[in-house]
């Protein structure tokens, strides 16, 4: 069974998808037993960003960065809150966002316990 912050995700990416004209810039993540690989990148604000984790643990791991989600538009206009959980990623599991972030830059993190120091950051530059 898909988890809610799954679905979440996944009905947003489409759409998302359908809605951006744009080519995407595409980063991947990958969650390993305690670490983001890579732990930071950098990207141009030129294009909407695609963001695909793979979880390569053992655990179960998290992706949160509260800022960042809030750059995800919904159609009607309305922004994307992570709500303070982040999205839920079992081993061997994937997840795809797209965002348009303004210039700036994003701290992501693990909040699962004992995951402290598994964090991560997205610096958006001005094109």
């Amino acid at each position: 069974m898909m988890k809610p912050g799954n679905f979440l995700a996944s009905l947003l990416v489409g759409m998302l998808l359908s809605a951006c004209d744009a080519p995407l810039q595409t980063v991947s993540l990958t969650t390993d037993d305690f670490r983001f690989i890579p732990e930071m990148v950098e990207v141009k604000t030129s294009a909407p960003l695609s963001i695909t984790i793979y979880n390569a643990g053992r655990e179960t791991h998290e992706f949160d960065s509260p800022v960042l989600m809030y750059s995800v538009q919904m159609p009607d206009g309305s922004n994307m809150s992570s709500g303070g959980s982040g999205i839920s990623l079992q081993p061997g599991s994937r997840v795809r966002l797209v965002v348009a972030p303004p210039p700036g830059t994003y701290l992501y993190i693990c909040r699962r316990k004992g995951h402290a120091n598994m964090t991560g950051t997205i610096i958006v530059m001005q094109s």
